[in-house]
């Protein structure tokens, strides 16, 4: 589960590597994704369910938290990717209770 958590937040990365600053921290973005856990989970769900204009200002808000924390835009990226992939793990590991995971993370999200 780790390995593709870890992945996902690689994957992020390397799509805007081009764009972004060279060099960042991983534990930082990693405990920024641990303690902004609700918001990068309802960011992934709207992604689910084709929301993107829900996900999009989802993203938005999770990215201005990040760079008002100081974060580089690296940081911000790699925490999506590791949140979004820590959720997607999640709900791969228990495929009969998929439907009902997302019913209670979507909770949050409005």
């Amino acid at each position: 589960m780790k390995k593709r958590v870890i992945l996902g937040g690689l994957a992020m990365l390397t799509a805007s590597a081009s764009v972004a600053d060279a060099g960042f921290n991983q534990s930082r973005a990693e405990k920024f994704a641990r303690k902004n856990e609700k918001h990068i989970i309802c960011y992934y769900l709207y992604g689910l369910t084709n929301q993107s204009s829900k996900q999009d200002i989802a993203r938005g808000v999770i990215t201005a938290m990040a760079y008002a924390k100081g974060m580089k835009k690296q940081e911000a990226i790699y925490a999506l990717g590791y949140g979004s992939g820590k959720i997607s793990a999640i709900l791969e590991a228990d495929p009969d209770h998929r439907e009902d995971l997302i019913e209670e993370h979507s909770k949050d999200c409005k």
